[in-house]
């Protein structure tokens, strides 16, 4: 507000001779009531406990879409906000202006319905100056659902549909002749640059103005433009006749700027266009509006992406909107603070996925220097009604009349992966697959017909999955600019499949401008591998994924760019996985805390020298000493460098220089028992440090008598940390003497497309999904050859029974149903120390399906005979998730 002020006391300035009007545009974000479930319009009872008191932005699922229970309310809710108009806002129009509520939305003001708007991600608004009492209260409401509905995209995707007003709701009061801020939600001003080149530029102003005031009019439009100093470059004024209660276009050509400063990542130079509305019989100025302008051009061809005249790599990430225990209803400060950390990671680009977000988004992609694509949620599927075409045509229009002001973005896309469920389905009829297909193609071409004539000067683009009936049935010939979602060494194949599938792409279809517009793999911050592979969660292997696309796709001249999956982790109430109901592929955590991989992006990215010492989320750590009586374990430690070489020390003593490959270098460290201070230096002066807390276990476990804990996660190949209790897992190992170790058994293993250890499945009652999802069955024993002495015994298992129902999701591309262990049933008796102490346990039975079990027992181990846990298999296989022997 401090800024338009200041705007305003300097046009007066300039133009000392013309009056100005106040266009007020404020935030009503506060003092909201909600009202979860459908209610009568007339209900205004807002002091009984069926209303909540809140302020917006707000969503109804920030909690229940991560909860145990299936699924997340949607459904009807209402909103009511009591409105006082001020005095002076008297004889002006007055426009309520939503920034978003998902999905179908109705106002009313005073009972009375003023409109309604169908779609969750694009803003809307309705003048409602007519509704309103002056001097008295005015109620205003909102009905909203978030309902599945068939005719409205998105109708599934893998991310959460919060519903609610989870962005931005304000009051705009303008003069009665005034820019049409109703044309779908739009500034009623829209800027362009026909023709740029570095030695001139064009510039064009189309709009509407509005005239409610029952008379004709005769105003002037100026038009005025600002270099980034604040430098006036020129105006342009053109006389306009309006007719009573009519909306008037007009158009302001021939506006030529010699040698533009021009826009780009590395150097964003924003001019500042002023629209302003002049009545020329009072000499007094009635609207105004600020558009940023970026002077640049851009192609896309088979040979890659071109910016300003030089081919240019678009290297960028995906970002949804939601925040851990917020859900989607961010303030702006969220959105800026998202795109301020991708941007530092050395990123030039952003997919915003799946829909349209906050307009601070596009914003600060302007200031900051980010090149955009922006979409509608058209996911996975279409429905072939008129209502769905119209729906979907709607939201296209009102993306691109509220954004294409923004010199940031440059492709439009409106389908991700739009075969998906078709493809997915083996045992669909072929005539059935062609019509679907016809259908999708029809509402492409529809779209695809309706940007280029809103936006010619942009290109579209759509995001396909790893499939050939894309171009079996002609789906991706559609757009300017096709996007690939590949996943190469997670849900399918091997990593340097990359190169050979995008070559191969390419030389079939030459001239097809590429991005890889996803790829990635979840990593948790609690899961560290030694020797990492797809599907064990680790951050080590999502290093190892990012690294190889980053040095894959480097090497690919005709690749346009890409943008990896995902810059945060986010909401996805059908997904299990190491933490449930999270899509772990962020480079930073849902709570934007960063993991590893985010580091490799600033050394590979950023040209300011990066160094960094990897696996720091992991301070805390455990091993078995490598060399029996040495209470040394080497383990490796990983640095992310852009230099030439690193040299690491531990504890003050030099371990060696290594050069760097692929942004990174890997040393053997001999870690000791307690506090190891690890430090980097390179080539180019920089440095790094990491304190962690090493715990040695000493091969010969039978003398060990000090702070003796031992927990294994049994069937993991990787280490698991408990944040919370800070315990250590260690991966799962065969009993050898002196040691400890299972008996027998076989580890649980999931083969399809990917190998993988263990189950992908929420586990209920717990917060440590990792602990439980891996298993060893048909086990023995399990043996810990301590000393003499009194000791807790802790047992952890589940059940993954086929006969409960678990959720499949199309995401994970393994082509099997579920995660479930072959059919059957088992029950099995446990001993500790020769001492029965659990028969015939059956945990399907008795605990249910998918439900977390533990047991803890307390023994002695006497005569040098340690402590043995033994299983005796009644039925089926016996079973073990995690066992822990502690010294009491």
């Amino acid at each position: 507000m401090n800024k338009l002020l200041l705007l305003l006391f300097a046009f007066m300035l300039l133009f000392g001779s013309v009056k100005a009007t106040k266009r007020v545009n404020m935030t009503i974000n506060s003092g909201w009531y909600f009202h979860k479930g459908d209610i009568a319009v007339s209900d205004n009872n807002f002091d009984s406990k069926e209303w909540k008191s809140l302020n917006l932005p707000h969503t109804w699922n920030q909690y229940d879409a991560f909860d145990e229970e299936p699924g997340y309310w949607r459904g009807t809710c209402w909103y009511a906000y009591q409105l006082r108009l001020p005095n002076d806002w008297e004889g002006k129009n007055i426009i309520i202006h939503f920034e978003g509520a998902n999905q179908v939305a109705e106002v009313f003001v005073n009972e009375e319905s003023v409109g309604k708007h169908i779609g969750g991600y694009t803003a809307f608004n309705f003048d409602i100056t007519r509704y309103l009492i002056s001097g008295g209260k005015n109620i205003i409401k909102v009905k909203l659902d978030n309902s599945h509905n068939k005719d409205i995209p998105p109708l599934n995707a893998d991310f959460t549909f919060y519903g609610g007003i989870y962005r931005n709701v304000r009051l705009i009061v303008v003069d009665p002749v005034h820019f049409n801020l109703t044309d779908y939600a739009s500034e009623g001003v829209f800027v362009s640059t026909p023709d740029v080149n570095e030695k001139n530029a064009k510039l064009k102003v189309d709009g509407n103005i509005v005239n409610n005031t029952g008379q004709n009019k005769n105003v002037l439009v100026e038009n005025t433009l600002f270099d980034k100093n604040g430098n006036k470059i020129l105006t342009k004024t053109i006389n306009l006749k309006l007719g009573p209660n009519a909306i008037t276009s007009f158009s302001i050509e021939g506006m030529n700027i010699a040698v533009p400063d021009l826009w780009s990542p590395e150097s964003p130079a924003l001019y500042k266009n002023v629209i302003r509305i002049i009545d020329q019989s009072k000499n007094t100025w009635l609207d105004v509006v600020e558009v940023p302008v970026g002077f640049k051009w851009f192609s896309f061809n088979g040979e890659g992406f071109f910016l300003n005249g030089k081919k240019y790599k678009l290297k960028g990430a995906n970002r949804h909107q939601d925040f851990s225990g917020k859900g989607n209803a961010l303030t702006d400060d969220y959105h800026i603070n998202d795109y301020m950390h991708i941007k530092s990671l050395g990123f030039n680009f952003v997919r915003l996925a799946h829909y349209p977000q906050s307009p601070e988004v596009y914003r600060i992609c302007n200031e900051l220097g980010l090149l955009v694509w922006t979409e509608i949620p058209i996911v996975n599927e279409v429905t072939p009604t008129q209502d769905f075409t119209d729906n979907s045509l709607n939201m296209m229009r009102e993306q691109i009349r509220q954004t294409k002001n923004h010199p940031s973005v440059i492709l439009y896309g409106y389908m991700n992966e739009i075969l998906i469920r078709m493809l997915s389905n083996s045992k669909m009829p072929e005539e059935k697959r062609a019509q679907i297909a016809q259908d999708t193609r029809d509402l492409a071409h529809k779209l695809e017909k309706l940007t280029k004539e809103e936006v010619p000067d942009r290109n579209t683009v759509m995001a396909i999955h790893y499939h050939e009936g894309y171009n079996h049935y002609d789906v991706s010939t559609i757009t300017d600019v096709l996007g690939y979602n590949l996943y190469f060494g997670w849900y399918y194949e091997e990593l340097e499949d990359l190169t050979r599938f995008l070559n191969s792409e390419h030389q079939r279809f030459p001239n097809r401008s590429i991005i890889v517009s996803e790829y990635g793999a979840d990593g948790d911050i609690h899961n560290h591998s030694l020797n990492p592979r797809p599907w064990d969660f680790s951050e080590e292997y999502e290093a190892v994924l990012h690294s190889s696309y980053i040095r894959q796709m480097a090497a690919l001249p005709y690749l346009a760019g890409y943008a990896l999956w995902n810059f945060a982790d986010f909401g996805a109430e059908n997904r299990a996985d190491a933490i449930p109901f999270i899509n772990q592929k962020g480079l930073v955590n849902y709570d934007r805390t960063e993991k590893d991989v985010a580091s490799l992006y600033r050394a590979a990215q950023l040209q300011i020298p990066i160094l960094y010492i990897a696996s720091r989320n992991y301070t805390l750590r455990k091993g078995i000493e490598t060399v029996a009586e040495s209470a040394i374990c080497s383990y490796p430690v990983k640095v992310f460098s852009n230099s030439k070489y690193v040299e690491l020390f531990q504890n003050n003593k030099s371990l060696g220089r290594k050069s760097v490959s692929d942004y990174t270098s890997e040393f053997d460290v001999p870690f000791t028992d307690g506090e190891n201070v690890i430090e980097a230096r390179d080539d180019q002066g920089s440095y790094d440090r990491l304190s962690i807390d090493f715990s040695i276990i000493p091969q010969d476990i039978s003398k060990w008598n000090e702070n003796l804990d031992i927990a294994v996660n049994v069937g993991a190949d990787y280490y698991y940390v408990d944040a919370e209790t800070k315990t250590v897992w260690l991966p799962d190992q065969v009993y050898k003497p002196l040691a400890f170790g299972r008996i027998g058994g076989t580890i649980f293993e999931k083969r399809d497309r990917q190998h993988k250890v263990g189950i992908a499945n929420n586990i209920l009652g717990t917060s440590t999904n990792p602990l439980f999802q891996t298993f060893v069955e048909g086990l023995d024993g399990f043996k810990f050859d301590v000393p003499d002495g009194k000791y807790s015994v802790t047992l952890y298992f589940v059940e993954n029974n086929p006969k409960s129902p678990t959720k499949d999701i199309i995401y994970n591309l393994s082509g099997s149903d579920n995660d479930a262990i072959p059919a059957g049933v088992r029950e099995f008796s446990i001993s500790v120390n020769s001492i029965p102490v659990i028969n015939n346990l059956n945990l399907a039975r008795d605990y249910g399906n998918l439900r977390a079990v533990q047991f803890d027992i307390v023994t002695k181990a006497t005569n040098g005979g340690g402590v043995s846990v033994n299983f005796k298999s009644l039925i089926g296989k016996s079973t073990l998730s995690g066992i822990r022997v502690r010294k009491l």
